[in-house]
Parts: C-alpha cells; sequence; structure tokens
C-alpha cells in the first residue's frame, strides 16, 4: 500500500517536471546539452589518472625512460586516421538515416578496456612479473592501442553526433559547455586521485584508474541514451529538414581539402601549436618530482591547476563569442599566453619555486583552453551537414598527430639533454624552450597568413560547400 503510494507519487512528480519542461523549452534544451556533456566529464575523469600520475610514477618512481613512456601515451595519436575512416563511415550511414550509435558503443567498450587495464603497465615495466622489458613493453603497447583507438572512434562520433543534433547558431556556445564539463571532470579526477594517492602503492592507483574507467562507461550511457531519436516516418531527428546526403568519396573529399591552400595554412597553424602545447604532456609531473622534489600527491593535484585555468579560459572563450569575437583572436591569444607559460615553468626549475612552477602550468593552462576552443571553434564553422564526421575526422588526425608528434620528441629531447649535459634541468629546460618557439611560431604564421581577416570575408571555407547532392549509395569506400 505504502510503495503504491510512493510509487504514485514519483510518477505525478515526474510528469509534472515533463510538464514544466515542455513550457520552458530553453531550460529544457539546457538539460539535454548537460547530459550530453557528461559524456566529456567522465572522459576528463578518466584522463586525470593517466595523463597526470601513471606518467610521473613510470618516469620518476619506475626509472623508466620518458622516451618510452611518451611512446606509450602517443599510440593512441597514432591511430588517429581511424577518425577519417570512422568518422566517413558514419556519415555514410547518417545519410541512409541510420545510427552512429553503434560505432560510440564500439569506441567506448574499446575505451573502457584500455582504460581498465592500463595500469597494469605499473607491474609489467616495474620488472616485479615474470617478462622482461621488452616483451612488457609490447604487451603495454597493445594495452594502450586498444585504448587508443576506442578514444580515436568514441570521439569522432560523439563530436559527430553533437554537430548532428546542435543548431549551427548554438554550437560555440555549446562547445563552451561541453569542453567546460570535460575540464571540470580533469580537475575532480586530479584532486580525488591526489587525496586518494596521499599513501601511495601500485594497489591503490591501480583501484583508482579501475574505479576511473567504470565511472567513465556509465556516464557514457547516461550521456548519450536517446540523443538520436527517430522520426514517426523513421528519419533521424536533426536539425535541419530534409535529406542530408554525403558528396563525395573519401579520396575526392580530401583531394577538395587539399585543394584550399589557406585552409591547409589553417590546419598549418593549428598543427604547429598542438605541438608546442603537447611536449609537456608526459614531463609536467616528473618535472614537479625530479626538479622540484614534489610528491606524487602534489604532482596529481597539478592537473587540477591547469585544468581550473583551463575552466577560466574556455568561460572566457565563450564569452568572446557571444561578444561576436573572432575565434582566430582566441587561437592567437591561446599561444600567446602557452608561450608566457612555458617560460615561466622553465625558470621556476632554476629558482626551485613551486609556487612559480604552478603560476606557469596556470598559465598554459589558460592558453590552452583559449586555443582549443578557438580551433574548434574554427572547425565547427567550417563543417557542413554531409560530411561533419569526415571533417571533424580530419581535424582530429591532424590534431593527433601533432600531439603525439610532440609527446615522443618532448620525452626523447629530455633524454637526449640529459644525457649530454648530466643535469636533470637542463633536458627539461630544451623542451620548455622549443615549447615556447613553437607557440609563437604559430601566432606569427597566423599573423602572415592574415588569417582572421580572410576568414571574416569567406577566404575559409568548407571545402564542400558548394557541391551538389550525390546518392549515397553512389558513393564506394
Amino acid at each position: 500500500m505504502v510503495l503504491g503510494k510512493v510509487g504514485s507519487g514519483l510518477r505525478g512528480a515526474l510528469q509534472s517536471s515533463r510538464d514544466w519542461l515542455r513550457e520552458h523549452p530553453k531550460v529544457a534544451y539546457w538539460l539535454k546539452i548537460i547530459r550530453l556533456g557528461l559524456f566529456q566529464f567522465g572522459m576528463g575523469l578518466s584522463l586525470a589518472p593517466i595523463t597526470g600520475t601513471l606518467n610521473r610514477v613510470l618516469i620518476d618512481e619506475l626509472g623508466i625512460p620518458a622516451v618510452a613512456v611518451g611512446l606509450l601515451i602517443a599510440i593512441h595519436y597514432f591511430v588517429s586516421p581511424t577518425r577519417a575512416l570512422i568518422g566517413f563511415r558514419s556519415d555514410q550511414e547518417r545519410a541512409k538515416g541510420n545510427w552512429r550509435t553503434p560505432y560510440l558503443v564500439l569506441g567506448a567498450m574499446l575505451t573502457y578496456g584500455g582504460l581498465a587495464t592500463a595500469p597494469f603497465a605499473l607491474i609489467l615495466l616495474s620488472g616485479d612479473g615474470s617478462l622482461t622489458f621488452v616483451p612488457a613493453m609490447i604487451m603495454c603497447s597493445l594495452i594502450f592501442l586498444a585504448y587508443g583507438l576506442g578514444v580515436n572512434i568514441v570521439e569522432t562520433i560523439y563530436l559527430a553526433t553533437v554537430s548532428d543534433i546542435t543548431p549551427p547558431r548554438e554550437r560555440g556556445r555549446v562547445l563552451a559547455v561541453l569542453w567546460g564539463m570535460l575540464v571540470l571532470g580533469t580537475v575532480v579526477g586530479s584532486l580525488i586521485i591526489g587525496q586518494l594517492l596521499l599513501e601511495y602503492s601500485h594497489y591503490r592507483l591501480i583501484q583508482a584508474m579501475q574505479g576511473t574507467a567504470a565511472i567513465f562507461i556509465t556516464l557514457t550511457f547516461i550521456s548519450m541514451f536517446r540523443q538520436e531519436r527517430l522520426k514517426p516516418n523513421g528519419q533521424l531527428v536533426n536539425h535541419i529538414e530534409g535529406t542530408i546526403a554525403v558528396r563525395e568519396t573519401l579520396l575526392g573529399s580530401l583531394r577538395l581539402l587539399v585543394g584550399q591552400r589557406l585552409l591547409l595554412g589553417l590546419f598549418a597553424v593549428l598543427f604547429i601549436a598542438t605541438l608546442g602545447f603537447s611536449t609537456h604532456d608526459v614531463l609536467l609531473e616528473p618535472y614537479g618530482g625530479q626538479v622540484l622534489g614534489m610528491s606524487i600527491a602534489e604532482t596529481t593535484r597539478l592537473t587540477a591547476w591547469w585544468g581550473g585555468a583551463m575552466l577560466i579560459a574556455i568561460g572566457l572563450a565563450a564569452w568572446l563569442i557571444w561578444q561576436r569575437r573572432s575565434p582566430v583572436l582566441l587561437i592567437m591569444l591561446g599561444g600567446a599566453l602557452g608561450a608566457l607559460g612555458f617560460v615561466v615553468v622553465s625558470l621556476a626549475g632554476g629558482a626551485a619555486q613551486v609556487g612559480l612552477f604552478q603560476s606557469g602550468v596556470a598559465l598554459i593552462g589558460l592558453g590552452r583552453g583559449l586555443f582549443i576552443v578557438g580551433s574548434l571553434a574554427v572547425i565547427m564553422s567550417l563543417v557542413d551537414d554531409g560530411h561533419a564526421g569526415l571533417f571533424l575526422g580530419l581535424w582530429g588526425v591532424m590534431q593527433a598527430l601533432a600531439q603525439g608528434i610532440g609527446t615522443i620528441a618532448g620525452g626523447l629531447s629530455r633524454d637526449i639533454a640529459q644525457a649530454l649535459s648530466g643535469n636533470v634541468l637542463i633536458g627539461y629546460t630544451v623542451v620548455y624552450s622549443a615549447s615556447a618557439l613553437l607557440l609563437s611560431l604559430a601566432v606569427l604564421l597566423v599573423i602572415i597568413l592574415r588569417l582572421d581577416r580572410r576568414m571574416r570575408s569567406g577566404g575559409v571555407r568548407s571545402p564542400w560547400s558548394e557541391l551538389g547532392q550525390v546518392n549515397a549509395d553512389q558513393i564506394i569506400f
């Protein structure tokens, strides 16, 4: 009797909530976007230990060469061509009125498997197991390969789905919310992991990383459930009336992209800047431990400094976009702040100042936040509905290759400079000085190419914007 009354009350409250949301469609819309952002929050939560703690333990505590750790972390960048292939394939299915969601499920499960097994690299590479270093590296590479394939698939399909269900005029604001939730997840993850590892052990780190993997897959399900929906006639719901069709073959689309020199210039700027930002991906926490004597818990919390600054930057970027400021301005400002941050980080080592180091990390976070929102806003403004998956996939490939090269090059440069000089500080300083120069070069290229003015005048556009429709079943993949 009591349970029946409780059930009836819950149903009544649920119906009242639905009625209220129908009367307030804007609130309902943004609640949907926040639910969509739970995927990003879960991804950020799971990234905190794999990029902010595991690398520190492998390099500093276990003495694994930085280039080897960089190679493991960078594997998922080098399998990034998967983005273009999967994105194009999902565009084909989308054009037929089919779902993108099955591709997202595949990517999410591979990501979960990689996240859950990645911490066993601690056992495999520590020498405590039965494998020597080379077989252990091969095993770890396979684990990170599965993770990399999953991340590339799931992120591309996620962004393409966002493009499908979001009106073009809302994309800037939606992206700001989604990226904000990604960084918020990273900050929350770093604070929680840092607290859990106050008394460090390999077992605790493994537990923490597997816990974040479980949270990621749960939030992914909640976030993406029924985001792709069918109309009564069986067509997928989207923000455009009429038929969406992929207009070119994959190779034909790539030829069109290469044919736009100014667009290639834009991609070159984004590649160089991403390369500059990515060198610290596996080195920031080891730098704090080896040069400044910070504990594992303290270096793990560096992600909170970096992520908190990124949140501020994303909020600022969102406000500037709402004020109709050019996203190219955000790219330039982000590059300049990032370059300054790397200079400050380098100076902190010589002065042995933890506070100065944290300030430099915050500047890097500010710069990267502005840069990411600006670059993604530029790319999303060029997306056309028939090629969202492919175009975002190509952008993802460019970003991922730059990050992969930067991650490995940063680790290798640190190892070589340290070996030649016999000084651990010099090894890191060489890397961070190179990062500052690369970011400065990216800003200079924006000025030389006059990207801001030329984008405003339509000089940079989608390579598919003037093509006619071609039936999807005529496409040969």
